[in-house]
């Protein structure tokens, strides 16, 4: 099931609580980590500034990564043996105002 606008920021919001950051913050990473017809797994707080796993049941379209703000890193993951049925996408964020900061990362 897709994740909305309003349900990411709230749990951002929650997530990302001990890191004090504004309103303002929030809605441009949200704005920034829905990607169209990738489903949003996993997010930590990383090195970057922030770590989103996605999955995808076809070969993923990464034109929709790069056309995003701040991409610092991007991992593509095929799982499958002889047919590669599902991908793991893990793209990194730079957020300044998470940057170098680590933590434990929310399921979705």
């Amino acid at each position: 099931m897709p994740v909305t606008n309003k349900q990411l920021s709230q749990r951002l919001s929650a997530r990302l609580a001990n890191y004090k950051l504004k309103d303002d913050v929030i809605k441009r990473i949200v704005d920034r980590v829905l990607i169209d017809g990738f489903d949003l797994r996993r997010l930590d707080v990383c090195s970057y500034g922030l770590c989103v796993d996605y999955f995808t049941d076809k070969p993923p379209r990464l034109d929709g990564i790069f056309s995003k703000v701040d991409v610092a890193r991007l991992e593509v993951f095929p799982y499958g043996i002889i047919d590669w049925d599902r991908f793991r996408v893990r793209v990194g964020f730079s957020v300044d105002e998470l940057e170098g900061r680590t933590g434990g990362g929310a399921e979705f």
